[in-house]
């Protein structure tokens, strides 16, 4: 992982903030941070105002659920079907209808591109297709943020737009955005995005 100095970072709601990273460094760990599943050595990092080592167990994993991930090198259990590991949260931490959170990832699939959800685990599917399904997976339930590690990786070119139009969406909604591109972002169209970059460990703006 790579490490990361002095970073001082606040993403309002409605804010996207995109870092830039090297090819071969994008490994970082403010992702993990954000979601208090990493301790700084120094410093702290808070989510609606609170710091993470102050909630209880039970109140993080709560708070975890209303963040959304697309991960740097997926994230998937490996004995669940994909429509298990999409809707997995949204059973766990809400009292929605089955059938309702079910209706929810088959809409979400239907707007990325990749309905029906494949009923087969995910050690059978193309790369393509997985991060498109963490996509739908990302943007289930309520979300207060959404953390994107190089979502576009391994996607056609086409798909793309779909995603902004998916994540500006969002930012109109009052989500806070944090994406992290190794290549420049040009199409996201949106007047709240925030452009910094990584420099060595140091988070600047460019």
């Amino acid at each position: 992982m790579i490490d990361a100095e002095q970073v001082n970072l606040r993403i309002a709601p409605g804010e996207i903030v995109v870092v830039n990273v090297e090819e071969g460094r994008e490994n970082l760990p403010i992702p993990d941070g954000a979601e208090g599943l990493l301790a700084p050595e120094s410093g702290r990092v808070l989510f609606q105002g609170v710091e993470w080592p102050d909630l209880s167990p039970r109140r993080q994993a709560l708070l975890r659920s209303t963040i959304g991930r697309v991960f740097e090198h997926f994230g998937w259990i490996s004995n669940l079907d994909i429509m298990e590991n999409v809707c997995l949260a949204e059973w766990h931490h809400t009292r929605r209808p089955a059938a309702a959170i079910a209706e929810e990832a088959d809409r979400w699939a239907r707007r990325f591109g990749v309905f029906p959800i494949p009923d087969r685990r995910p050690a059978w599917l193309h790369p393509m297709t997985l991060r498109k399904l963490e996509w739908v997976r990302a943007f289930m339930g309520q979300r207060r943020l959404l953390i994107l590690e190089q979502p576009l990786r391994g996607t056609a070119r086409d798909d793309a737009p779909l995603l902004f139009e998916a994540v500006c969406e969002a930012a109109r909604q009052g989500v806070a955005v944090l994406w992290t591109s190794a290549r420049p972002l040009t199409n996201l169209g949106a007047t709240c995005v925030r452009l910094l970059a990584m420099q060595g460990s140091f988070l600047t703006s460019p």
